[in-house]
């Protein structure tokens, strides 16, 4: 849910040198431990909400303006041992998905909540699986939103034989009214395909991408795009043919405003090659035109740019593809970040990471497969960023430069250029990274920067034309709060709100620009 996706079309050329900004802290609750888990709902009238899990006691906290705590509502209708919760804010109201299993059934449950976070009616069940007594797999169902959160779609697939999936697809409003409910078969011509990506437009179109690679954990040989229209009983096809190159994970972005599907990937013009370029295609939402493919290969200075401590040639082998921003005329901004880990010296590279490549082939027939839809793409674990903690062995999480790819609408590539940084932690990675912060007069990049062994949030800010100006570190900044700053959300036009460590505890700071 921390996938951030902000519009580039309000950006304008001018932007003053100094970032004018207030924060405002929220002291720690007893219950809000260094590893709570949590989610920044969003801005209500003149109310923050924020839902915090510790130890399975959930609640959303509701603060003022000043981040002074007004009230925490337990949501008691969450039961114990619940696998997972995930929260959908919408302008209206806010909408809880979570699964639970008792004795062989697996519930999955949804709730919604009005604007001050109390329940609007009692929970519904939204489906059950029948489960083995003894099964360990905690995650079942996926949910999915569309870009406007007018749609949210909860799935579960089944590996029914070696290469056949049972996808059963519930599609609700953002009220879980249902919408529609359907199910297909969906075969794969072997063992070394998968399927990956899914996503959900405006309309209640479902689509996904089937992949072929040669063997696990190398780069992908042949994809198709595939859409289960809304109106429709039968999966439609687009194949890919990536002109020869070798791509890596596949990243897809609904344009809804141009009734477009926008696919981009790193690929290499080898196998297990090094980084060589990007590749773009555009698919039509009704497939009435032919798929339209671009490749960049990097250049020369590209890559001098890019290359941090590594040599030329590997210069983008560290680098994932992070936020899409569709324009309104149908351009489209991408980032890509440096992220790596190493432990007791030994790098791990970009084919040893497990959290870029998913492992279909372990999955046994018969057994269900859930997708996990905030994939960090080139991260280190779950939006939570709790994966650092009862890990023994130490490990070393690198996050580096950014790179900034901007296209027009026929997807020619307009201008690149780059935010150097360079970040390190021991054990986790929750003050690494960026976030972005669309504050109407320019995007800014949030990052920390570490000065005399303490990280300090900075910003930089990213003009229509690719005109990139560091800023002064923020200012207002109370000693002894670390800012988790890739966990913030923006919410409102000028607001974000950002997770940050406070002593021994989780804190939350409201930053206004």
């Amino acid at each position: 849910m921390i996938r951030l996706l902000f519009s580039f079309s309000f950006l304008i050329l001018f932007f003053s040198n100094t970032i004018a900004q207030k924060l405002f802290y929220a002291q720690p609750e007893r219950e809000d431990a260094r590893n709570l888990s949590f989610d920044i709902i969003g801005k209500y009238g003149q109310q923050f909400l924020i839902y915090k899990n510790s130890n399975n006691r959930h609640s959303i906290a509701v603060y003022d303006p000043d981040m002074q705590l007004r009230s925490r509502i337990p949501l008691d209708f969450i039961p114990d041992r619940v696998s997972e919760v995930q929260v959908f804010a919408n302008p209206e109201n806010i909408v809880f998905i979570y699964q639970y299993q008792r004795k062989s059934i697996l519930y999955c449950m949804g709730a919604v909540l009005d604007a001050q976070g109390k329940l609007s009616s009692e929970p519904v069940q939204l489906d059950t699986t029948q489960m083995n007594l003894f099964s360990t797999n905690s995650k079942v169902y996926s949910v999915i939103s569309s870009d406007d959160k007018r749609k949210i779609m909860v799935f579960k697939m089944k590996n029914r034989f070696q290469d056949e999936f049972h996808i059963q697809t519930f599609l609700f409003s953002s009220n879980l009214k249902p919408l529609r409910q359907k199910e297909f078969d969906f075969l794969l011509e072997n063992n070394r395909e998968s399927i990956t990506d899914f996503s959900l437009d405006n309309e209640g179109n479902f689509l996904f991408v089937q992949v072929r690679q040669q063997l696990e954990k190398e780069y992908i040989s042949k994809a198709t795009v595939c859409i289960y229209p809304l109106n429709g009983d039968s999966v439609l096809k687009q194949p890919l043919t990536f002109n020869d190159k070798f791509v890596d994970e596949i990243r897809i972005k609904v344009d809804n405003t141009n009734g477009n599907y926008l696919l981009a990937s790193f690929y290499s013009n080898a196998k297990r090659g090094t980084i060589d370029g990007l590749y773009l295609a555009s698919v039509g939402k009704d497939l009435s035109r032919p798929v339209s493919e671009r490749i960049y290969e990097f250049g020369e200075e590209m890559r001098k740019q890019a290359r941090g401590d590594n040599n030329i040639r590997n210069a983008f082998n560290d680098y994932y593809l992070k936020q899409f921003i569709v324009r309104k005329d149908g351009g489209l901004l991408i980032t890509a970040e440096s992220a790596y880990t190493s432990s007791r010296g030994n790098n791990l590279n970009r084919w040893d990471n497990p959290f870029l490549w998913g492992n279909p082939w372990s999955m046994q027939p018969g057994s269900y497969w859930g997708w996990n839809s905030w994939n960090s793409w080139g991260g280190w674990g779950s939006h939570w960023g709790w994966g650092g903690f009862g890990n023994n062995q130490t490990i070393r999480y690198y996050s580096d430069h950014v790179m900034i790819f901007s296209f027009d609408k026929n997807a020619g590539l307009q201008w690149n250029t780059m935010l150097a940084k360079s970040q390190f932690d021991d054990h986790s990675d929750h003050l690494l990274s960026y976030q972005l912060m669309n504050s109407g007069t320019e995007l800014l990049f949030l990052y920390n920067e570490w000065m005399r062994r303490e990280p300090v949030l900075s910003a930089a800010s990213l003009d229509a034309t690719g005109n990139l100006q560091r800023q002064q570190p923020l200012r207002s900044l109370d000693k002894g709060y670390d800012f988790m700053i890739r966990f913030g959300k923006q919410v409102s036009a000028r607001e974000m709100i950002v997770p940050a460590y406070y002593r021994n505890a989780t804190a939350f700071v409201r930053i206004e620009f």
